[in-house]
């Protein structure tokens, strides 16, 4: 079974008062969206280290070495300034720290998988708030990020991708002629040299997509693995089995 490190997925939720003309914020809670992905994981036998968002931002492993520590690396809905900047007095520090993003990539071109997934703060997300275009990271996507103001195709209607590679070990054994339904995804572009597993949307944009980059795998995923994109994912019967063959492909179990 393999050591996962997974970051991402979190919000700290704040409630700002108003009584009369008085203001008063507070901290009401910190949402985890990740408890689906990280249940099925742990109920499939692996090793996850969970990091929210903003305890990644202090702790995420800053080189390769550190990284090695784990089999697998899976961002999901987490920004660019989140994993690239420091806390603290650092923030000011020169030199700052070392890149995470080139070290993620000498983390992977090293053996190490990483999962890529997408929401608000991935891609270029919300009103290009994610902002990981151009960045090295990027540029071991086995999709192309778009630059884009806004990449989110929003899908209240919901939309199905349609599976290419059924045999894929990542797809194997899983029924795909009903897959979940998403309420949205990031909009890329395919990658010469990949192998694109699943398409969505109108105009059949990638929803998966994979490759190897030096010893190490890389997967995409173009929507959520939470609400509200992944509202239908989460309840999907073949969830857990999903993520399982996903993780065992990526630390090179299997494929």
């Amino acid at each position: 079974m393999s050591k996962v490190l997974y970051a991402g997925d979190s919000a700290i939720m704040a409630v700002l008062g108003l009584e009369g003309i008085e203001v008063f914020p507070l901290l009401d809670s910190i949402w985890d969206a990740g408890v689906h992905l990280k249940g099925a994981l742990d109920g499939a036998g692996h090793t996850v280290t969970r990091m929210l968002s903003h305890e990644a931002y202090y702790n995420l492993p800053e080189t390769a070495e550190a990284l090695a520590a784990y089999d697998v690396l899976m961002l999901s809905d987490i920004g660019h300034d989140t994993v690239m900047l420091y806390p603290g007095a650092r923030r000011n520090a020169v030199p700052m720290g070392p890149n995470r993003m080139k070290e993620i990539v000498r983390f992977v071109e090293n053996g190490g998988g990483l999962a890529y997934i997408g929401g608000y703060f991935t891609y270029q997300g919300h009103h290009g708030q994610g902002r990981w275009y151009g960045t090295p990271v990027a540029r071991i996507l086995p999709v192309e990020i778009l630059s884009l103001h806004d990449d989110r195709i929003e899908t209240p209607e919901g939309a199905r991708p349609r599976v290419l590679n059924p045999d894929h070990p990542i797809l194997k054994g899983i029924p795909t002629g009903l897959m979940p339904m998403f309420m949205g995804y990031n909009k890329t572009n395919p990658r010469e040299g990949a192998s694109l597993l699943a398409e969505i949307g109108d105009d059949a944009d990638p929803f998966l997509a994979c490759w190897e980059v030096g010893k190490g795998r890389v997967l995409a995923i173009t929507s959520d693995v939470a609400p509200h994109w992944g509202s239908d994912f989460i309840q999907w019967p073949h969830y857990q089995q999903f993520w399982d063959q996903a993780v065992r492909w990526l630390s090179g179990e299997s494929g």
